[in-house]
């Protein structure tokens, strides 16, 4: 028998959290990684390595190439999908007043946390050594920069709405 479960932010919050601190964790570690992944690209291609075997370097030449932008649009899309994430959450969650508050300290965190790592990730992109590779995160320095508390706000704000719209109702479009 199958049972109607009706979502609670309660059980989802956490993950919600987790997954914005990982996301930018990720993008602070990605910078170093992709120089780091370059240099070694680098290395290996030459000729003492593979000799003269031009398909082994066009091979490396094409993963290299690859390389940032995969960890530039992984970022993005982790965050994006937390993002859609929580506007789901505030639709199939039902209306208390406990879960609206409970929802806005999160967002409140949230914009915090937030804007404490879009420091961190500021001064990581603003290292000598590293500022070239982080030019080429455009689209997680379109995201991540001073402007992601704001879009959090932006979001949360959203979410508050679409959950006090259900005021009237109780229980969840489900």
């Amino acid at each position: 028998m199958i049972k109607n479960n009706k979502a609670q932010i309660g059980g989802f919050l956490p993950y919600l959290l987790f997954g914005i601190i990982l996301v930018i964790v990720f993008a602070v570690v990605a910078i170093p990684m992709a120089y780091v992944s370059d240099e070694i690209y680098d290395e290996l291609k030459q000729e003492k390595h593979f000799g003269e075997s031009n398909r082994t370097v066009a091979k490396i030449n094409q993963v290299q190439a690859l390389t940032t932008p995969a960890f530039d649009q992984l970022v993005f899309i982790i965050l994006f999908s937390i993002m859609l994430g929580s506007l789901f959450i505030a639709m199939f969650t039902d209306y208390h007043p406990a879960v609206l508050a409970i929802f806005i300290i999160a967002t409140v965190l949230l914009v915090i946390v937030a804007g404490l790592f879009a420091n961190v990730y500021g001064e990581v992109s603003d290292v000598k050594l590293l500022e070239s590779k982080a030019d080429e995160f455009t689209f997680t320095n379109l995201v991540l920069g001073p402007q992601l508390p704001i879009i959090i706000l932006i979001l949360g704000s959203i979410s508050i709405i679409i959950m006090l719209s259900k005021r009237g109702r109780t229980s969840s479009p489900v």
